[in-house]
C-alpha cells in the first residue's frame, strides 16, 4: 500500500511539475512599437533602449496593434519571468509573416530574410521554437516583425519551457494527428485505386481526393514531423491546396450524389468557382503574381460569407427532406460546417484561441461519407449482379444452360460481320438426336429433359473454347465454329458424334445423333448457311442416321 501511494505521489508530482515548468507568455505584459528599428553595427538600437518606455504601448497580445493604417513593420517586447526553467525555449504557434528575435541587441532567432528596407517575402507559416540565454530572466525579449498580410504579429500559443517539456507536449498532441493523417492517406489510396481500376463511380475519385488532401493537411500540421522535414513554403502550398480543395470536393460530391433539383445549379456553380479559385491561387503565386498568403484573405471572404452559408442551408434542407442516404451525406458535411464556423470565430478573435482538433472533425466527416458510399456501392453491386443474372437468363436456354435461339442469332450476325470485314471463315454444325420421341414416350418428359441436359454437357465439354454451343429448338443443337473451315468442322462433328454414340445416358442408355455442316462463303447469307446445314443434317438422317454430312 505504501509503495502504491508513493508511486501515485510521484506521478502527481511529475505532472504538476511539468505544468509548472510551462509558462504561458501570452499572459505577461506585452508592448508594441510601430515602424522598424535603426541598426548600428548590426545591433538593433530599439532592443537596447530598455529605459525608453515612452515609445512603447501596452497590448493584450502581440498581434494586430491599433492604428495600423497600412504599416508593415512592428516591434513587440515582453519582460521574461524572473525564474526560468533549465534549457529555456520559446515556442510560438505562428508569426505573420517573418520575424527576428533580439536579446540585448543580439539576434538570437530569425525566420525569413529581411532586406535593407526591413521587408521580406512570405516563406510559410511554420511553428517556431528557439532557445533563450539562461541568464535572460527578468530581461526584455524583442520581436521584429514584417507583414504585408491581413494580420501582423504573433498568433496562437506563446510558451516558455524547457525543450524537453515542449517536445513532450508536441508528441502528446501529434500522435493522434499522425494516426488520423496516416489512416486518411491510406484510405485515399484505396479509394483512388478502386476508381482507377474501372474508371467508374467518380464519387470514389472525389472522396479519395478529399481523404488525400485532408490527410496531408493533418500531417503537414504535425510539429514533430517538421523537426525533420522543415520545408515551410512547400508545406504551406500543400496546406493551401488542401484548404482550398475542400469546398471543391464537398460541392462536387453533393452535386453528384444528392438527386435534388437545384435552381441555377447553385451547388455546381459553387464548386466550379472554388476550383477556379484554387487553380488561380496556386498557379498565380507560383508565377510570382502574389504570395500564397494573400489568397487566404479572399478565400475566407468567399467561403465563410458566401459558399458555406449557402451550402449549409442546402444541407439542412437535404437533411430534413432527404432519404437515409441523403441524411447521412448531409450530416457528414454539417459536421464540417460547424467546424469551419468554430475555426472562423477563433480566427476573428470572437472566441479565445485554441488549437482545435480539426483532424477529428474532418476524419469523422470523411468516415461517414465512406460509410455512405460503401453502402451505396453494395446496393449498386446488388443491382449489377441482378442485371447480370437477367442478362444471362435472357441469353441462355433455361433447361440446358446453353445459348438460346435469340443469342445464337446474335452470334451468327457477329460472325457474318467479321467475315465481311476480315474474310474469316466460320462454320456451323447442326445436330439432331436420333429417335428422341421414343425417349419421351418410353421414359417420360422429365427423363427427356435430363437427357438433353446431359447431352448439352457432352457438347460443351468436347468443343473448343472459341466455339458457341446453343439449343436450336427441341432436340436440335447448333454449334458455331469461328475461324473454322469445312475440313476442321467435320473433324469437330465426327468427334462429337463418336462421343455421343459411346456415351451411356442415365435411364436411357445408348443414343446417337445426326450432324449437318455448312461453311459460310462469299455468296452466302445467314439464311442460306442455315438452310445448307439443315439439308446436310436431313441427308444424314436419310442415309441411316448417326453420321456427319456437309453441304
Amino acid at each position: 500500500m505504501k509503495k502504491l501511494l508513493f508511486l501515485l505521489l510521484f506521478f502527481l508530482n511529475y505532472f504538476l511539475s511539468a505544468n509548472n515548468n510551462i509558462i504561458d507568455l501570452s499572459n505577461y505584459k506585452w508592448e508594441y512599437r510601430w515602424g522598424d528599428s535603426p541598426f548600428k553595427d548590426k545591433i538593433a538600437l530599439w532592443s537596447i533602449e530598455q529605459n525608453n518606455s515612452s515609445k512603447w504601448s501596452e497590448i493584450d497580445f502581440p498581434s494586430n496593434p491599433p492604428n495600423r493604417d497600412g504599416k508593415t513593420n512592428v516591434w513587440y517586447r515582453v519582460k521574461l519571468p524572473k525564474n526560468l526553467t533549465s534549457d529555456p525555449h520559446i515556442y510560438i504557434f505562428s508569426v505573420d509573416i517573418i520575424t527576428q528575435v533580439y536579446y540585448k541587441g543580439n539576434q538570437i532567432y530569425h525566420f525569413g530574410q529581411f532586406n535593407q528596407e526591413g521587408k521580406g517575402k512570405f516563406e510559410g507559416w511554420p511553428w517556431h521554437m528557439f532557445s533563450i540565454p539562461d541568464d535572460s530572466a527578468g530581461e526584455y525579449l524583442y520581436f521584429r516583425v514584417f507583414s504585408n498580410y491581413l494580420d501582423i504579429g504573433l498568433w496562437g500559443e506563446v510558451l516558455l519551457a524547457s525543450k524537453g517539456y515542449l517536445l513532450e507536449n508536441f508528441l502528446d498532441y501529434d500522435i493522434p494527428k499522425i494516426m488520423v493523417g496516416s489512416v486518411s492517406v491510406f484510405v485515399a489510396v484505396i479509394f483512388l485505386l478502386s476508381f482507377l481500376s474501372k474508371f467508374i463511380r467518380v464519387e470514389l475519385f472525389i472522396l479519395g481526393l478529399l481523404f488525400l488532401t485532408q490527410g496531408l493537411n493533418i500531417l503537414c500540421s504535425v510539429k514533430i514531423l517538421q523537426l525533420y522535414l522543415f520545408y515551410p513554403l512547400l508545406n504551406q502550398y500543400i496546406l493551401a491546396i488542401s484548404f482550398f480543395f475542400f469546398p471543391v470536393g464537398m460541392g462536387y460530391y453533393l452535386d453528384k450524389t444528392l438527386k435534388f433539383n437545384i435552381s441555377f445549379n447553385l451547388i455546381r456553380r459553387i464548386w466550379q468557382i472554388h476550383l477556379l479559385y484554387l487553380l488561380g491561387a496556386v498557379f498565380g503565386s507560383l508565377l510570382g503574381f502574389y504570395d500564397i498568403s494573400s489568397t487566404y484573405e479572399y478565400f475566407d471572404i468567399l467561403y465563410n460569407f458566401i459558399s458555406l452559408p449557402i451550402l449549409t442551408i442546402f444541407l439542412i434542407y437535404f437533411f430534413i427532406k432527404g432519404d437515409k442516404q441523403t441524411k447521412l451525406i448531409s450530416a457528414s458535411f454539417l459536421i464540417i460546417s460547424m467546424y469551419w464556423l468554430y475555426s472562423s470565430l477563433i480566427a476573428y478573435g470572437i472566441v479565445p484561441w485554441v488549437e482545435y482538433p480539426s483532424d477529428v472533425a474532418i476524419f469523422l466527416c470523411l468516415l461517414l461519407l465512406s460509410y455512405s458510399i460503401v453502402k451505396n456501392l453494395n446496393y449498386t453491386k446488388e443491382l449489377e449482379d441482378a442485371k447480370e443474372e437477367l442478362t444471362v437468363l435472357s441469353s441462355t436456354d433455361y433447361l440446358t444452360k446453353l445459348y438460346n435461339r435469340k443469342e445464337i442469332d446474335s452470334l451468327l450476325y457477329k460472325c457474318q460481320s467479321i467475315f465481311q470485314r476480315y474474310q474469316d471463315s466460320f462454320s456451323v454444325i447442326l445436330l439432331d438426336i436420333d429417335d428422341f420421341k421414343q425417349v419421351n414416350d418410353t421414359f417420360g418428359h422429365l427423363v427427356g429433359d435430363k437427357f438433353l441436359i446431359e447431352l448439352g454437357n457432352i457438347l460443351t465439354t468436347n468443343t473448343r473454347d472459341v466455339d458457341f454451343v446453343g439449343r436450336w429448338g427441341g432436340e436440335e443443337f447448333l454449334i458455331i465454329c469461328p475461324k473454322t473451315k469445312s475440313e476442321e468442322a467435320i473433324v469437330i462433328a465426327e468427334k462429337l458424334r463418336a462421343k455421343i454414340e459411346n456415351h451411356s445416358f442415365e435411364f436411357v442408355g445408348k443414343k446417337t445423333a445426326s450432324f449437318g455442316i455448312s461453311t459460310y462463303t462469299q455468296d452466302d447469307n445467314l439464311t442460306t448457311l442455315l438452310s445448307k446445314a439443315d439439308e446436310a443434317m436431313y441427308q444424314s438422317k436419310k442415309e441411316g442416321k448417326n453420321r456427319v454430312s456437309f453441304k
